[in-house]
């Protein structure tokens, strides 16, 4: 099993700017709240009683007719947590199947989509924490009578214990159990991102395996928008595989023992140099030509710390 680093890896969150705002408006309740509306006098069969006007002559106004106090404007803390309930049961199925692929370790491209939810969803729980830690306390009714916000809790916890050897008590400590399961989450999605490109670089390759220099001029020729896509991809990706292998946790196909990963960097770092050869940039050309032929002799991988003697 590959240490823990995971911390470390990937600072790059999944979550651009609109989905973060997004998940920041969950928790904006003290703007725009509608007026209360005036409670209605309740219907009696008794007279109603004579205005102040009427009764004038009879004496000094009755305590009663003091104008009220204006009612306190509510707030988030008024309802906070049974909003922050509704939000975690929300999204508790989204990081359920999340956790599904990463048990089966399942990291193929169909399951980008799932693990981009599981992570927004931990993001969720994080975001409850961070904002007010006692409420975590609050909602452990709702936590421990739904059984998918039980499962996540156990998971995190479970992550937390292997590592620091004790169950997380504090706050700082369950956030710290969440954090945790956000980055293997976060693990899951770049290797589902990988898988993507293992797919899509196939188009630049003959059957035969070999590079299809024709194809790659003519698009560079045509100035392709596509092309250009597909190199920024391809090099993130190139980069997301490189720190995989060197924190041994590299397998993306279960059996292959991460050949297919070594296939990968092998086609991408031979297609990047083709382009960059190309359009002239003898720099970027030399380090993926070096980076080819390094993939290509050796199987290059590290394995797991865990089974190291």
């Amino acid at each position: 099993m590959p240490g823990d680093e995971f911390d470390s890896l990937f600072e790059d969150k999944p979550v651009d700017d609109k989905q973060s705002k997004e998940i920041d408006e969950l928790f904006t309740f003290e703007e725009h709240l509608p007026p209360e509306p005036a409670k209605k006098p309740a219907k009696s069969s008794q007279p109603a009683r004579p205005q102040k006007s009427a009764v004038a002559s009879s004496g000094p106004a009755p305590s009663s007719s003091r104008p009220a106090r204006p009612q306190k404007k509510r707030t988030s803390e008024d309802f906070q947590p049974d909003m922050d309930a509704l939000v975690i049961a929300a999204q508790s199925p989204l990081i359920i199947e999340g956790i599904k692929c990463l048990s089966l370790k399942d990291f193929g491209a169909n399951t980008l989509q799932i693990y981009t939810e599981a992570m927004r969803g931990v993001e969720v729980f994080i975001k409850i924490l961070e904002r007010n830690p006692n409420n975590y306390f609050k909602l452990s009714v709702v936590i421990n009578s739904d059984t998918d916000c039980k499962e996540i809790e156990s998971v995190a916890f479970r992550l937390y214990k292997m590592k620091f050897r004790e169950v997380p008590e504090t706050e700082s400590h369950i956030l710290k159990a969440y954090e945790m399961l956000r980055n293997r989450l976060k693990i899951g999605y770049n290797k589902a991102l990988v898988s993507t490109s293992m797919l899509s670089i196939k188009k630049y390759f003959h059957q035969s395996g070999a590079l299809d220099q024709e194809k790659i001029s003519q698009m560079i020729a045509a100035n392709s928008a596509e092309m250009r896509e597909d190199v920024l991809r391809y090099t993130q990706h190139m980069n997301i595989a490189m720190q995989l292998m060197k924190i041994g946790d590299f397998e993306i196909t279960r059996g292959l023992r991460g050949r297919d990963i070594n296939t990968f960097a092998i086609r991408a770092s031979s297609f990047l140099a083709s382009y960059y050869q190309a359009t002239g940039d003898a720099k970027s050309e030399d380090y993926y030509r070096r980076t080819h032929e390094n993939y290509k002799k050796y199987f290059v991988i590290r394995e797991p710390e865990a089974s190291k003697g």
